[in-house]
């Protein structure tokens, strides 16, 4: 039987399983004395290792058999592992690495004797008296049989409009406990108790219950619209009930179809152009059909790829484990907003700048226990990760109860560097980014390697613009640093507002408009030597974006419209020769030439076919 087709499938699951037990084991560490770390670490090394005997992987099998066998011998006493947990975090590792190495046929090249021999090691310290021994590794069968039931996922949805959708959530927790172990709630069960849940939550159960018990148990809550059961139930049951499945779908197929929605709306926007100056009334009738159509495509298009964070979310609590220990600080580690949805193009994209902030959070933030207690803190320090939608954006927060940034060391850069005149006294918010985004800059006082090369903020602000997003900071010395990454919901797509300047048309992303107002003359002031504009009786810098591209020829008559454009706190009036209206742009990847000034963000295609630029919000604010 060829099994290579179902490589892909494996190496996806497999690392769901992998993620299960690198979460379980930072419980554990937390718990040492719980015994529900244990257990679903065991399962899930257990579910691993079924589906590597059923691909045949030998080595990968034997050594989730030998981790399973020690882990059994633990559940009776957790306290007993407190010191080989290092040793589990290295199995999960070499699980992890060997599951693709041995998808591209290499699993016969796989040598783990090493831990193998730390397990046998581990074994006899941890075994009970008169326990047995782990077998011999040539008396294992090729296909391991299942000691206990293969956790299964269940996806639940509460009726909408339902009345305490949290207590009926945790109802359906408290019936399905009977018919098995619970685990992995999502999301987790102080949110579930929140106000504002949402009433979607899934968890893990494992248990010889068949998918009818199930189903019966959890719709014995009460204002249960749908429960699904994982891959293989679903579709049995979705068969039966008629309720929606689920599939696995590369991202390629979806990539592609949302370029083909891109197109679409391109010819939708020009189609309805054409329809607007005929005068034939089935043209418009038809063309306002296809425009309807056309924006239920893009949205469920743009749903189908819509995916919580926690997917990348789930690897961090392990990267600022391993850090902390490797720097001897104590470092309790937060995440919030696990089950808040971005585009999975996005989510990609951000987890190299993600972790760079943690890094530096846990780095340059949390100080040694010993420096922290003589400030009067506990000697363990915290950082946040979280995560939130704001409107059509995305908001994800790093932060931590640090030593805040040296603002001293910062301005003496900003002078040195030319960013502040010599007679400044303060760095602003705005300039400390600018400052701390300069390639070489670095507050680390010798270079390890974690960091000290002064890379790391350049790339992370460079990576945030190239996915038309912006980065906030907000510190203070003492008490912490928080940095906000303020990203769109989806990238592909977005609603604009279209802005004339010249004979050239300019789109702005709705995302960071808060409003147009007409340009009084008369309401012009100054605002730390830069021009500003008196709106409501607050001062608002102004951008002329004539100005600013170096637009030459005359000006339009009359007044001009400004669009002020928010980023966070922050706010700018940009002037502009006249506003032409408003469009759905798909974003097009723009590669600058060299000496264009930094403020677009990408290019787009109008309905009439013509290009036009996007500027990016976050570069004029």
């Amino acid at each position: 039987m060829d099994l290579s087709r179902y490589a892909a499938l494996f190496v996806t699951e497999s690392r769901e399983q992998l993620g299960v037990c690198g979460q379980a084991l930072l419980e554990w560490e937390r718990r040492p004395t719980a015994t529900e770390p244990v257990v679903t670490l065991f399962r899930a090394v257990h579910t691993f290792k079924g589906m590597a005997a059923a691909m045949g992987y030998a080595n990968l099998t034997e050594l989730a058999h030998r981790t399973e066998t020690v882990l059994d011998l633990l559940r009776s006493d957790p306290s007993s592992g407190r010191e080989i947990a290092d040793l589990f975090f290295r199995i999960i590792d070499a699980l992890e690495q060997g599951a693709g190495v041995a998808v591209d046929g290499g699993d016969p090249r796989l040598d783990f004797s090493p831990l193998l021999a730390e397990l046998d090691e581990a074994s006899v310290a941890t075994a009970p008296t008169g326990s047995w021994a782990i077998p011999a590794p040539g008396g294992m069968p090729a296909v391991v049989a299942p000691e206990v039931a293969a956790s299964r996922l269940i996806q639940v949805v509460v009726t909408p409009g339902a009345t305490m959708r949290g207590a009926r959530a945790m109802l359906a927790l408290r019936k399905v406990e009977a018919l098995g172990a619970v685990s992995a709630v999502r999301p987790p069960l102080a949110t579930i108790e929140q106000e504002g849940f949402d009433g979607r939550f899934s968890f893990q159960l494992a248990g010889t219950a068949s998918a009818d018990q199930v189903m019966a148990a959890v719709r014995g809550a009460g204002d249960i619209l749908d429960v699904t059961i994982d891959a293989a139930e679903a579709e049995r049951v979705a068969e039966a009930a008629g309720r929606g499945r689920q599939i696995r779908i590369d991202l390629r197929r979806l990539d592609a179809l949302m370029g083909h929605v891109g197109e679409l709306i391109v010819a939708r926007a020009r189609l309805m152009e054409l329809a607007e100056v005929s005068t034939e009334p089935e043209l418009r009738a038809v063309a306002s059909r296809i425009a309807r159509v056309t924006a239920d495509l893009h949205g469920e298009v743009v749903q189908a790829r819509m995916t919580p964070v926690w997917q990348v979310f789930d690897r961090f609590p392990r990267v600022v484990r391993d850090l902390a220990r490797q720097l001897g600080k104590r470092v309790r580690f937060e995440v919030e907003g696990e089950e808040t949805q971005l585009d999975r193009a996005i989510l990609d994209d951000i987890g190299e700048p993600l972790i760079h902030l943690l890094r530096n959070a846990v780095d340059h933030g949390i100080e040694l226990p010993a420096e922290r207690a003589r400030q009067g803190k506990p000697e363990e320090g915290q950082v946040r990760l979280s995560a939130a939608s704001d409107r059509t954006t995305v908001l994800i927060r790093v932060s931590d109860n640090g030593r805040g940034v040296d603002r001293k060391r910062v301005l003496a850069e900003a002078i040195q560097v030319g960013l502040l005149p010599a007679e400044a006294q303060d760095v602003p918010d705005e300039l400390l980014l600018r400052v701390l985004g300069r390639p070489g800059f670095t507050t680390a006082a010798q270079l390890t390697d974690v960091s000290g090369r002064g890379m790391g903020m350049d790339a992370v602000i460079s990576r945030l613009r190239g996915l038309g997003g912006s980065v906030e900071i907000d510190t203070q010395v003492g008490v912490g640093t928080t940095f906000t990454l303020r990203l769109p919901m989806t990238l592909a797509i977005v609603r604009a507002l279209l802005a004339r300047v010249g004979d050239e048309r300019y789109a702005i992303p709705l995302a960071g408009v808060a409003e147009t107002v007409a340009f009084h003359s008369d309401r012009i002031a100054a605002l730390e030597g830069r021009e500003a504009y008196v709106l409501r009786e607050r001062l608002i810098p102004t951008v002329r974006l004539r100005d600013r591209l170096g637009v030459t020829g005359p000006r339009p008559p009359g007044r001009q419209p400004a669009v002020i454009v928010q980023i966070g706190e922050r706010r700018v009036a940009v002037v502009v020769d006249a506003l032409v209206g408003q469009q759905e742009i798909v974003v097009e990847p723009f590669d600058a030439p060299l000496g264009t000034l930094p403020v677009f963000s990408g290019a787009t295609i109008l309905g009439d076919g013509t290009p036009a630029l996007i500027v990016d919000p976050a570069a004029l604010v």
